[in-house]
């Protein structure tokens, strides 16, 4: 069987999340989209997308993120490693409208985006 073939059962490995570059999630997070960073709170505070609001992994493990099942989020975190899965986690619980952000804080910094303490 080969080894990176999704997995049934719909966990957050089977479900597939579309994902945008920085310049797009910047432009729906000013439409109103919901801005998810998903870094410790530590690395929140040290600099984020301005706008953005801080939902650790923990959180969503918990479901207690505060987000509404049908609010379109995009999901970011530093380099574009952690939020994917976020992202694919939120999706498997029901969220409908998530969102990865390619490249994560440090392409949204190389794009010259706005950011935040």
């Amino acid at each position: 069987m080969w080894p990176f073939g999704s997995r049934s059962g719909g966990n957050a490995a089977s479900v597939l999340v579309p994902s945008v570059d920085v310049r797009e999630a910047f432009t729906r997070g000013k439409r109103g989209a919901t801005l998810v960073d998903v870094r410790s709170s530590a690395e929140f505070r040290t600099g984020h997308p301005k706008g953005a609001v801080s939902v650790t992994p923990g959180v969503i493990k918990r479901d207690q993120t505060g987000l509404g099942r049908g609010d379109d989020i995009l999901v970011i975190c530093l380099s574009g490693h952690r939020s994917p899965r976020q992202a694919r986690k939120l999706a498997g619980m029901g969220f409908t409208r998530v969102t990865n952000v390619d490249g994560g804080l440090m392409a949204w910094n190389r794009a010259g985006l706005p950011v935040e303490k």
